[in-house]
């Protein structure tokens, strides 16, 4: 089989895409820096403990501005990977091995709309997965990203605001 240059340039970023999308990275041969100890001489003694004071509770530490609401960020599912449903990220998602379509379980709250491509600028979705729903996307074939044997799509979550789909507690 030949390949032409250009050829060759396109398969090797649609493959580095696929992979940085995928999560896949790769070690680099660089030993870890040795950490740094300081002389015994200079350690300090611990402190002494103190009495409790009777202010242990948790109070509102961990909880990151969701006091008094039940929050559950929820998960989208595609093709078995498992992605945040983080609203405003537009993620790319590649399937080779003979795929043609995106499997997609919406575990969440939130609405997925998918698209056709590298991007969620390509026009309208191709599909719309709505809360607590799965389905079956076939994007096609795009210009500018081809994965042999495999497809592309991208897709982000939309955030829904207080009252929508009526699911009792407004998210």
């Amino acid at each position: 089989m030949v390949m032409t240059r250009s050829s060759a340039i396109t398969a090797g970023v649609a493959a580095a895409a696929a992979l940085a999308a995928t999560g896949i990275t790769y070690a680099t041969a660089a030993p870890a820096p040795a950490a740094q100890t300081a002389p015994a001489a200079v350690r300090q003694a611990p402190a002494p403990a103190q009495a409790p004071m009777g202010n242990e509770g948790r109070g509102n530490d961990g909880r990151e501005g969701h006091e008094g609401r039940k929050f559950e960020e929820g998960r989208i599912q595609i093709n078995e990977r498992t992605y945040p449903a983080r609203p405003g990220d537009c993620i790319l998602v590649a399937s080779g091995l003979g795929s043609n379509n995106f499997n997609i379980l919406n575990n969440s709250r939130k609405t997925v709309e998918v698209f056709r491509g590298a991007t969620c600028d390509n026009g309208a979705p191709l599909a719309r997965v709505g809360p607590g729903s799965s389905g079956g996307v076939t994007p096609g074939h795009t210009r500018g990203v081809h994965v042999r044997n495999g497809v592309v799509a991208s897709f982000r979550v939309i955030h829904h605001h207080k009252g929508d789909f009526h699911d009792g507690d407004g998210y």
